[in-house]
């Protein structure tokens, strides 16, 4: 039982409760209805009964004072004794149909009427009429006789009329006691009815109340269980009425809300991490790890925007690239890509049924769905993302939640170019865009801590411009600083990759050479001291400069020092002697004899 009523509807429940309430009531007014049907029943019998009782008593009477009538008139001879018979005569034909139909119910009784009428008529016609006429012709015997005579036919008569009211009286006391019997009987099952529909009322109530509060019970516990965090709360059990269609919308919320905290917590993860890394590469390889784990993409792509070559470039991805694109990942205008060109967002979810929106066409998807959307930090795109997914994958939740670790991406990313150009702007001379001394210093002592570990020889050659104070009394700074400029990209294109070139001070530039002999440090000197030999330098007037040359010592580790400083100060020693041989040459350093004590 408590099953099928708990898979009722709520509705039905308190229908269930409600509906034998509403029985007892409609059974109590029926039992009213019937009480009051039979008492006007048992009322109209009775007044039936009274009625046939109360005309019997008056045609009795009448009877007896038609025989006082007459017998008054035998002893008298006063017409006066008349009236009273003429009267009764006149009346007891209507009082004996009225008995008649009081009587109508009852054959035996109607019978009994009829034969109280034939005996009075045969008392009339028989006795009281042929005495009437007898002593109005004088021609009376004996009256005492003849009055005993008539009291002996109307005996009969009497008897009948008594016997009738005696059965009435006796018909109305057994349906006045039938009435209070059957009272009785109403009033007792009635009584056990109600007392039945109470106590199955009672048992139902109990039971539906039990079914309404447990439910309740159990999703009030859940939600205060969910608002302590715990998204695993015990839920009512599955019904088809409104508390298993609440239970399952509680747990599809429970699961939302569940999923939300757990994308806010990979968010705030993501959020926290990225501003830690250290390089680009290390931020698109948590974007990629991210986005895989929260939207399982079937293509993730980082574009990164470079201003210098008008380009977009894959900078990564979480499938490889195609072929034909390794080798120059590239969109070749940015404005081509739809999400960098608006500024916003975009999506296609259905790459059948959607036209492709992107003019860019880079390694567009045959099938399922993408989002592009653009990396802005500071009011500034400095990059999009393309994230490939199933087909109709892009709801406003998920693209929402994606724009959120885009901007804190794009943020990151800003964050470290940002760093980045401070660093280049702290460790780049202004003029020459070389390194500083600062910086090389720096650097030249990491490579020979290194030089030391792996045994390997390092170089350093100290350059200088000769005459170049000549350069900016006689031609000005202005042009001073174009041959320094000069001269720096000049000896940029004569090293390799590995070397690394900086202004020391002034004309003065220094040059380190990881992993090179002393051999090979005078190869690269002698190509920067041609090189500049070459070098034109256009003066900007009618006097053309003269021809430059630079001088250049070189010193290696570990022969000529075990440190930067000595390093330093032995190249230093070296172009000296380069200087006093007549500038424009390069000489290496040779570590002087101590002379004998």
């Amino acid at each position: 039982m408590a099953f099928s009523i708990r898979s009722l509807k709520i509705r039905q429940q308190i229908l269930l409760v409600t509906l034998p309430p509403l029985v007892v009531l409609l059974c109590a007014i029926a039992l009213l209805f019937y009480a009051y049907w039979m008492a006007l029943h048992a009322g109209r019998g009775t007044r039936r009964s009274l009625e046939s009782v109360a005309q019997g008593e008056q045609l009795l009477r009448h009877a007896a004072e038609m025989h006082l009538g007459v017998r008054g008139y035998v002893f008298t001879r006063d017409h006066a004794f008349l009236a009273p018979y003429e009267e009764a005569v006149a009346q007891i034909p209507a009082e004996l149909a009225n008995l008649r139909e009081l009587e109508s119910d009852s054959p035996s009784q109607s019978a009994e009427v009829d034969a109280i009428q034939r005996g009075l008529n045969r008392w009339q016609t028989e006795w009281a009429n042929p005495t009437i006429t007898s002593v109005n012709r004088g021609s009376l015997a004996e009256s005492s006789q003849l009055v005993t005579e008539g009291e002996r036919r109307l005996a009969s008569v009497r008897t009948l009329m008594l016997t009738l009211l005696e059965e009435d009286r006796a018909e109305n006391y057994a349906a006045l006691r039938e009435t209070e019997q059957q009272m009785r009987r109403m009033l007792g099952l009635a009584l056990g009815v109600a007392l039945m529909v109470a106590l199955a009322l009672a048992m139902v109530t109990r039971e539906v109340a039990g079914l309404l509060e447990q439910p309740v019970r159990q999703l009030i516990e859940a939600s205060e269980r969910v608002s302590r965090g715990d998204f695993q709360p015990s839920l009512p059990p599955p019904a088809d009425n409104e508390f298993g269609i609440l239970s399952r919308s509680f747990s599809h919320m429970t699961n939302a809300l569940r999923q939300e905290r757990e994308e806010l917590a990979a968010l705030n993860r993501f959020s926290e991490a990225v501003p830690q890394c250290t390089s680009e590469v290390e931020v698109y390889d948590h974007i990629l790890h991210s986005l895989k784990e929260r939207f399982r993409p079937t293509q993730v792509m980082i574009f990164k925007l470079n201003p210098a070559e008008n380009v977009l470039e894959a900078a990564a991805t979480l499938v490889p690239l195609p072929e034909e694109v390794r080798d120059w990942p590239v969109i070749p205008e940015p404005h081509n890509c739809k999400a960098v060109r608006m500024g916003r967002r975009f999506r296609v979810n259905d790459v059948k049924a959607e036209p492709l929106l992107c003019p860019a066409k880079f390694v567009a998807p045959s099938e399922g769905s993408y989002y592009c959307g653009p990396l802005i930090a500071g009011g500034v795109i400095i990059g999009a993302v393309r994230v490939e997914g199933s087909k109709d994958f892009w709801t406003p939740e998920r693209e929402s939640l994606l724009e959120s670790y885009l901007s804190g991406a794009a943020t990151a990313l800003s964050n470290l170019r940002l760093l980045e150009s401070t660093k280049q702007q702290a460790n780049v001379d202004e003029l020459t865009g070389l390194y500083n001394r600062r910086f090389v210093e720096e650097y030249a002592r990491k490579l020979i801590a290194m030089a030391r570990r792996q045994g390997h020889p390092l170089g350093i050659i100290m350059m200088d411009l000769d005459h170049f104070k000549e350069v900016n009394d006689v031609y000005g700074h202005e042009v001073g600083d174009r041959v320094l400029r000069q001269f720096a990209k000049t000896v940029t294109r004569a090293l390799r990759e590995a070397n690394v070139a900086a202004r020391y001070g002034g004309e003065e530039f220094l040059v380190v050479l990881p992993e090179t002999l002393p051999k090979g440090c005078l190869l690269v000197a002698e190509r920067i001291r041609k090189a500049v030999e070459r070098m034109v330098v256009p003066s900007g007037t009618d006097k053309p400069l003269p021809q430059l040359t630079v001088s250049l010592g070189i010193a290696v580790y570990p022969e000529h020092g075990q440190g930067l400083e000595e390093l330093l100060q032995a190249s230093d020693k070296a172009l000296y002697e380069s200087k006093r041989a007549g500038r424009n040459r390069t000489t290496l350093y040779v570590r002087q004899e101590e002379p004998a004590s």
